[in-house]
């Protein structure tokens, strides 16, 4: 019912938005310039279709993976940013933002970029940031603490005004290419876009949803790459968007570690019990942990998901290839190349530190008493990302006790949907686009998030059990 609720909202969002008159900005308008347009004989009349596509982005550190569900036939299908290449590379568009004169360029590849251009090699990163300086890992001379300074501009600029940008670039590619493969359908399309949880907090939520909100108003009205002098009309906006009411908007940021999972949770596989979920990215690891349960207020209803804690560190792949490459005195691409080749690797600080954090995160369960049954503290544990497949960081989150009576039971891997296209072309790549599957498959979330999931009532005291000595009790 909530499914179907939400669904309908979105579609009368959809169907009433285009005799609405939205005011446009002067100067965004000004961006492309209107060609002219030739008056055409009429034809005979078409008849169209409506097609629904949930896309699903998963903005990532190093790379923005895009996989859309088509809702006629529920197939899932992966977006390719350049059909020319081939592999992953087709699959992976860079996180990053090139500032090369005074224009912005969105996407580009390291290689691509030229002297004297400011490279932002991870946008996400300079907007996690901002609430949490200790992630920033960039080296950036002109990004800090979430904020960008261009040299010859007299203000600065926050790393979110940049970020709406890219995701606005990353809105009119896939836009344009979906209208292009369905030309005889009309498209409503719903945006999921994925955020670390401990990002999902209410005011740092608001600060992604006018993010993503304030790109999909301007993402057919911006090139790339677009002029610098956009930046300050860009931020200002930013600062009075109103995010509009869940039902009357075509997109949503949600949890990147629940989306992972929730094709599986959705599944008949799914149990009433404990998960964790350590993602381990290019320049990021998030571990949470959630219990999937039923709601004791509503009998009957489905399981969903409470999490109990979750954390973000700056610990990724990146950095155990940077380690990996001083242990063996080579270049971090060759250091690459051997971790994946397999083979014995050297110990390094890395594994350690993401299994500091998985100890940590259930440390934060236990001090705010969220479990306190022991069935409840047996999980299972789902290892995700591309970094989650060094074997050496998979034996040691294996072994590791946990405090608290915390016991995990099942190891569990993640498969890519029978209705994925081009599926098995992937299947051994899969945990790098699991995040963008989740997302796409859903128009339907509901989970509470670590505020909103009290502490355990203290189980009472045993009572006393009588002195069989005691011949005159009091």
């Amino acid at each position: 019912m909530t499914f179907t609720r939400h669904l309908l909202h979105r579609l009368w969002f959809w169907l009433t938005r285009s005799t609405r008159e939205v005011p446009r900005q002067a100067t965004l308008d000004a961006a492309v310039a209107p060609s002219p347009v030739m008056p055409q004989p009429p034809g005979p009349p078409v008849s169209r279709v409506e097609r629904t596509l949930i896309v699903g982005v998963d903005f990532g550190t190093s790379s923005t993976k895009v996989i859309w569900q088509d809702l006629s036939d529920n197939h899932f299908e992966m977006f390719r940013w350049d059909p020319a290449e081939k592999g992953l590379a087709a699959l992976l568009l860079p996180s990053a933002i090139v500032i090369r004169n005074d224009a912005i360029h969105c996407g580009l590849e390291d290689r691509n970029t030229s002297e004297g251009d400011i490279r932002l090699s991870s946008i996400k990163l300079c907007v996690l940031c901002q609430s949490s300086p200790s992630i920033c890992q960039c080296r950036s001379s002109v990004a800090h603490h979430g904020v960008v300074r261009l040299p010859g501009h007299k203000i600065a600029y926050p790393a979110s005004a940049f970020a709406c940008l890219f995701l606005a670039y990353v809105f009119r590619e896939v836009e344009s290419r979906l209208v292009s493969q369905f030309p005889k359908d009309d498209l409503l399309l719903i945006w999921n876009i994925g955020c670390p949880m401990d990002h999902l907090d209410e005011d740092r939520k608001g600060e992604w949803e006018r993010m993503a909100g304030l790109a999909v108003e301007l993402h057919q009205e911006l090139p790339n790459p677009v002029s610098t002098a956009l930046l300050a009309e860009v931020s200002e906006r930013l600062r009075s968007f109103v995010v509009p009411a869940e039902g009357d908007r075509d997109y949503s940021v949600q949890p990147e570690g629940l989306a992972a999972v929730k094709a599986f949770l959705e599944s008949p596989h799914a149990e009433s019990k404990t998960y964790a979920i350590v993602d381990v990215g290019a320049g990021t690891t998030e571990v949470s942990f959630f219990f999937n349960g039923g709601i004791m207020t509503e009998p009957g209803q489905p399981l969903r998901p409470s999490y109990l804690a979750d954390s973000t560190q700056p610990v990724g792949g990146g950095r155990i290839d940077l380690e990996l490459a001083q242990a063996w005195r080579c270049g971090t691409e060759d250091a690459r190349r051997r971790k994946e080749s397999g083979g014995s690797l050297p110990l390094i600080r890395s594994i350690g530190a993401i299994c500091t954090q998985y100890e940590r995160t259930c440390w934060e369960i236990l001090k705010g008493h969220k479990l306190i049954a022991a069935n409840d503290k047996r999980f299972d544990l789902f290892v995700i990302g591309g970094g989650g497949r060094l074997r050496p960081l998979q034996h040691a989150l294996r072994g590791r006790p946990l405090p608290g009576g915390f016991i995990r039971e099942g190891w569990r891997q993640l498969q890519p949907p029978r209705s994925l296209h081009d599926g098995l072309a992937i299947q051994r790549d899969y945990d790098l686009f699991a995040n963008a599957c989740g997302l796409a498959s859903s128009v339907s979330w509901e989970y509470y998030p670590p505020g909103e999931v009290p502490p355990m009532p203290s189980p009472p005291p045993p009572k006393p059990k009588p002195d069989i000595d005691e011949n005159y009790p009091k």
